[in-house]
């Protein structure tokens, strides 16, 4: 894909007359941050083999488990620049809807996620989105797909936080209007530990979005099962497992070690279709130890945040309700967001943790937009 300089801001090709149905005009970015964090700093000896990424998980599974004080030495401030691989769609006609989307994606996945090239777009969260009117900017986590390569010892929820809050800041900045048009409203949406991401930046300042949407996630710890996910997932070193797409990543970076262990943490039989399945492993990326680790980390006290706010999972989402989300997700998020214009919890029927890329996912994200709108977004 070629790339040419547009701004001083951005590197940028026009996509739409590759990628984009008639309903909707994209162009993809690489965008340059820089930002500062406070990053935990990994502690424990970098992993030589898949034999000792499987021993760290038995250790992280087993009752006398590894606390994180023991995991992280300690904390150092960190700013560096970086490169962010983004794409912004909007609606081709009929642009009203003043409402950007940011969609951040969790791991497992790039920003495809939110946009699969499946099925005329049964699939796309972006499609679905733009026909009704709202404009989306979707991205590459840090570490992940065109965005810049970190350490997978490096790469975690604190950087990927300040990440959203440069993205979200040039969005909402007017120099860039030519690009984003002149948003009324921002809205966070996240999957999984994008929703995670999502969260604590609403967490940090409760004014930098207007909504939020948290998808393929809970707060109730009693029935999140991020160390089955660890087991079930069998991840291996992802240089080792294909060096030719992944050798330039560090032992830190891991993927599930098949496509059954893909499909054993992220779908549900019989809801998905299996070429579907086969697609997203092919598509998987790698995500660093640290983000998993990190993601303990996420500070769920009550917030300040009064914007409309929804929870929405697969009913059978294995990695944040044991795969049974029913019942699950209203307590205790209510209770994080008093604040909130509006909260709704979702338990999603008939799909799984990767609620996009199950059969009825269009009827979720209809769920989505039908509470933006409903309360002026």
């Amino acid at each position: 894909m070629k790339f040419t300089r547009l701004t001083p801001l951005f590197t940028a090709a026009t996509l739409s007359a590759e990628i984009s149905p008639p309903n909707r005009a994209c162009e993809s970015f690489r965008i340059p941050v820089t930002v500062s964090s406070e990053d935990l700093i990994y502690a424990l000896p970098h992993f030589n083999s898949d034999f000792d990424v499987a021993d760290f998980i038995d250790i992280l599974s087993s009752r006398s488990s590894l606390p994180i004080s023991s995991i992280f030495g300690g904390t150092h401030n960190v700013t560096a620049a970086y490169t962010i691989g983004a794409t912004f769609c909007r609606p081709q006609h009929n642009y009203t809807n003043n409402t950007v989307l940011i969609a951040t994606h969790g791991l497992n996945f790039d920003r495809s996620y939110w946009d699969p090239n499946l099925q005329n777009g049964n699939y796309s969260f972006v499609d679905f989105a733009v026909s009704q009117g709202y404009s989306v900017l979707f991205y590459d986590r840090l570490g992940v797909g065109e965005s810049s390569r970190v350490s997978g010892y490096a790469a975690q929820l604190s950087n990927q936080v300040a990440i959203l809050q440069r993205l979200v800041g040039t969005v909402r900045d007017t120099k860039y209007k030519d690009r984003f048009g002149r948003p009324k409203s921002v809205v966070l949406v996240g999957h999984s530990f994008g929703s995670g991401i999502s969260l604590a930046t609403v967490a940090l300042d409760p004014t930098i979005a207007d909504g939020l949407v948290l998808t393929g996630f809970s707060l109730n710890t009693s029935y999140s099962n991020p160390i089955g996910f660890a087991m079930a997932a069998q991840p291996r070193i992802a240089a080792l497992q294909n060096p030719q797409k992944w050798s330039q990543l560090d032992t830190g970076y891991l993927t599930p070690a098949d496509l059954y262990a893909n499909v054993n943490t992220f779908f549900k039989k019989p809801e998905y279709d299996t070429s579907v399945a086969e697609y997203s492993d092919v598509t998987k990326e790698p995500f660093a130890i640290t983000e998993l680790l990190s993601a303990a980390t996420l500070d769920s006290r009550p917030l300040a945040f009064t914007g409309p706010t929804m929870i929405i999972a697969g009913e059978y989402d294995f990695i944040f309700c044991t795969s049974d989300c029913n019942g699950a997700l209203d307590y205790p998020a209510s209770l994080v967001f008093p604040q909130a214009k509006a909260f709704k919890a979702v338990s999603y029927p008939n799909a799984g943790h990767g609620l996009n890329l199950h059969l009825n996912a269009r009827g979720a994200f209809k769920e989505i937009t039908m509470f933006l709108s409903s309360h002026g977004l």
